[in-house]
């Protein structure tokens, strides 16, 4: 099917773009009695003017988790500390603790002065942006994105700096594996079934899903709503005035029957539930299965990691799963400030020197993706990543983005944690739906929605 029609009817989720998986925070504000005043009582002109006298000695703490703290990131922040002397502390937590460690931080209010999360403002509501998160809706670099509309919170602002890869998402296939099989790229999702069984005889793992990261349980239902939104232009709203909900919705039990199906049929490959992210990427470059999740920025830590050209025999397509067939768009995370932070001052002006051109194109070089910034173009993007822009551009293939960035009251843990039960089969697509209603109907009546 043609998907130029379908790109447009995309145009009202824009605003709801999301990468799948939180991050997390940890630590508090720098309490260094020695250092000059707080971004509250230094003036805007002031924090840009700043110089290596003015900084040198002061202290950031940035807290990210290790499946995100990119070396892109690093680099940036070394060249920061060389060119103005601050003493910049990176905490990384381990992924898998990293979104309970976040939540509890905003609880207690004891954060980073810079915390890296998702850059999802109706699932986050947990962070109590105004409360607890400086307003970057003035700041310089604004203006500077091509695009802010899928960051703004409900109140208008603009909490966080999107410094991350807009990535596109897709079921990835290995073309060298395929070709062992006598395969060739599937254009549908009969085609990637067909694919499955004969991997599946051949030996190969079909489909390596990573479920044991339940992050990567929760990625692949991104799609889930996205059929029926092309019924029913008004769906989003419905379920945020809690006139439907996921059980109700066709297209997403239909994705998630296939999810239930596809481990039954053990296209998963064996033991999947110990399968992971990392051990995906070494699955992948030794050519073990034929099918996984991957992601544009994730062609260039490829060839990184395991030589470069290892992406050329990948191709990202759609997320043949359940009703769907289009690619998921997303922008990975933000850098938050912490209102409260005694370094807020410096938190602001390392912002804004992050966002310099020169800046933004080292960054974007290293991370070999996509940029979100005016006139900033990554030098480095994989021949994959193009091809597959190329046919976004073209209409060849649509776009969705996550149902999660726009159906308020989520719990993205809840959400991925019943989703491995899925996985498991120990929980069925119709209970899966029914406990998970229950539990966001919780969240959406705590929050004070309308209809809840």
């Amino acid at each position: 099917m043609k998907k130029k029609s379908v790109m447009r009817a995309t145009g009202a989720l824009m605003a709801g773009i999301l990468l799948v998986g939180s991050l997390t925070a940890c630590g508090g504000g720098d309490d260094n009695t020695d250092n000059k005043q707080s971004g509250s009582d230094v003036s805007s002109g002031d924090i840009y003017s700043m110089t290596k006298e003015d900084l040198q000695g002061r202290k950031l703490t940035i807290t990210s988790a290790e499946d995100w703290w990119h070396p892109p990131y690093q680099t940036l922040v070394d060249k920061y500390k060389e060119e103005f002397g601050v003493e910049v502390e990176v905490n990384i937590l381990p992924a898998d603790t990293a979104s309970e460690v976040i939540k509890s931080q905003f609880s207690t209010g004891e954060l980073a002065d810079i915390t890296m999360n998702s850059a999802s403002p109706l699932e986050l509501t947990y962070m109590r942006a105004n409360e607890m998160l400086a307003d970057m809706s003035q700041e310089p670099w604004v203006e500077s994105l091509s695009d802010i509309s899928g960051f703004v919170y409900s109140d208008g602002k603009l909490y966080g700096l999107p410094l991350a890869s807009q990535d596109y998402w897709g079921f990835c296939a290995n073309k060298t594996v395929l070709a062992a099989c006598d395969l060739e790229v599937p254009t549908s999702k009969e085609e990637l079934l067909h694919c499955f069984d004969v991997l599946k005889e051949k030996g190969y793992i079909p489909f390596y899903s990573g479920a044991g990261d339940s992050w990567m349980c929760g990625n692949i239902t991104s799609s889930g709503l996205y059929a029926d939104l092309q019924k029913d232009k008004d769906l989003i709203t419905k379920f945020n005035k809690n006139e439907t909900n996921y059980e109700a919705s066709a297209s997403f039990k239909a994705m998630l029957t296939d999810v239930a199906d596809w481990a039954k049929k053990g296209y998963f490959g064996d033991n999947y539930m110990s399968q992971t992210w990392d051990g995906m990427m070494d699955a992948v470059a030794n050519d073990k299965c034929g099918f996984n999740i991957g992601l544009t920025s994730w062609m260039t830590t490829m060839d990184n990691v395991y030589g470069e050209g290892t992406s050329d025999k990948l191709e990202l397509i759609p997320y043949y799963i359940g009703e769907n067939d289009t690619i998921y768009m997303s922008t990975c995370c933000e850098l938050y400030a912490s209102k409260t932070s005694k370094n807020l001052d410096v938190a602001k002006h390392f912002f804004n020197w992050c966002t310099r051109k020169d800046n933004l194109q080292i960054f974007y070089d290293g991370i070999g993706s996509s940029s979100i910034f005016k006139d900033v173009v990554s030098n480095t993007i994989s021949d994959s990543s193009m091809n597959l822009m190329g046919r976004l551009s073209d209409g060849t293939y649509g776009l969705h983005v996550a149902h999660n960035a726009v159906v308020q009251g989520q719990d993205w843990d809840t959400f991925c944690s019943l989703m491995q039960e899925v996985y498991m089969g120990d929980m069925s697509p119709e209970d899966f739906c029914k406990q998970y209603d229950e539990f966001r109907n919780s969240i959406c009546q705590a929050l004070g929605m309308e209809g809840f």
